[in-house]
């Protein structure tokens, strides 16, 4: 691929998300109309709708929202995101995700906060997107149920957020895999949440990589610079 190549493909790719949006969106925006139009007339009166009618809306409903995730996700990737830094407690970061997040009845969520309160100076709009990324990847990987633990230290000069699962671990142990875009190992989905994640990260000076945790599972760490030292 000569360099040529290299710099039309992200373009291309803008242009492609840009199209999708669109062509796809507002159709979808159509549909969800219609069914709401159907809805209500099925249920005038307060009538009780068939359930196999209710049940196929449902499915309809839920296939809407799916595909509109996946148009807002590849749009996401595409776009260079305005950051607005403020400096902000990364233990604060973890409690609010973990107090937002839906978590399944199966998976337990332990939080594990730095005694020191660390604080970076970044978007926390963006970060918060990065960690619930990487947590409903957690997450996912936890279908029978099982532990996930967001913690939060510091050394001299890092911030470091972690998220922890009781997976299976990564595939072959390629913690570098997982920020492909496109890899995904789950049966929906396009794989872009993770690259999008470091994406984030890597606009405010920080990293973010994958590895196989110590006692089984995956840990993935979310690094940024303090803000200010700390001991």
């Amino acid at each position: 691929m000569n360099n040529e190549d290299k710099k039309e493909k992200p373009d291309l790719l803008k242009q492609m998300s840009g199209v999708v949006g669109h062509e796809i969106r507002n159709p979808l925006a159509i549909i969800s109309n219609s069914l709401y139009f159907i809805k209500t007339k099925l249920g005038a009166n307060g009538a009780a709708l068939d359930p196999k009618i209710a049940k196929h809306l449902g499915i309809i409903e839920g296939e809407v929202k799916h595909t509109n995730e996946v148009i807002e996700e590849m749009l996401t990737f595409t776009r260079t995101r305005e950051l607005q830094r403020a400096p902000a407690s990364v233990n604060a970061a973890l409690k609010d995700l973990a107090g937002a997040y839906p978590v399944p009845p199966a998976v337990t969520l332990k939080l594990e906060a730095d005694p020191a309160d660390p604080c970076v100076n970044a978007d926390m709009d963006a970060i918060g997107y990065a960690l619930r990324c990487v947590l409903t990847n957690a997450v996912q990987a936890l279908p029978e149920g099982g532990l996930v633990t967001l913690a939060c230290t510091h050394d001299e000069k890092l911030a470091h957020l972690t998220c922890t699962d009781s997976g299976p671990g990564l595939p072959g142990g390629d913690g570098e895999k997982v920020f492909e875009p496109f890899f995904t190992t789950k049966p929906r989905g396009i794989g872009l949440g993770l690259p999008i994640a470091r994406k984030l990260l890597e606009q405010q000076g920080g990293t973010l990589k994958a590895e196989n945790a110590p006692g089984g599972g995956t840990r993935v760490t979310l690094s940024l610079p303090l803000d200010g030292p700390r001991t």
